[in-house]
């Protein structure tokens, strides 16, 4: 600690993120995260039987759902009252680099973002909550840093009546 009190920010604060799963077959995991529980599977025409989002769509809940609370924590830094939050992802997957059939990455090739914000704040405010927001949504980075094109269009209610 400083003498203000504030934590001094070259010092690493690491933090542990554990999760378990189980193979049930048929294409099929539970997994357990602290206190709650879900399952990963895989559709019919791959060969499973559809009991769940596959660990490729989880990515993309879980993008959203960093986004979402990255946005929520910053605007509350800044002061900024939001009125309404939407986030949608679409990743490009080519799916030769799962099957093996081709030499190329199984992740995502590319993800499209789009975010609606209603929010009071000036234009200005929002800016810089933007910026924020992608330097530190941890989900967004590991996409991006993986080498995937990532796109995020923003739009506010205003815009999107035009």
């Amino acid at each position: 600690m400083t003498d203000a009190g504030k934590p001094q920010n070259d010092v690493p604060q690491l933090k542990t993120v554990r999760a378990e799963g189980n193979w049930r077959g048929g294409y099929r995991n539970d997994l357990a995260v602290r206190d709650f529980s879900f399952t990963t599977a895989e559709p019919e025409k791959i060969g499973g039987h559809n009991e769940g989002p596959t660990p490729m769509e989880y990515v993309a809940g879980a993008l959203n759902g960093c986004l979402g609370i990255v946005i929520e924590l910053v605007a509350k830094e800044r002061g900024i009252v939001l009125d309404r939050l939407k986030v949608e992802s679409a990743g490009l997957v080519d799916q030769r680099g799962l099957f093996g059939t081709a030499e190329v990455s199984p992740h995502f090739q590319s993800v499209e973002i789009r975010i609606e914000l209603a929010a009071r704040a000036p234009e200005a405010a929002l800016d810089a909550l933007k910026r924020d927001v992608l330097r530190r949504c941890p989900v967004y980075n590991l996409i991006r840093d993986s080498g995937a094109k990532v796109a995020v269009t923003w739009t506010h209610p205003s815009e999107a009546a035009r």
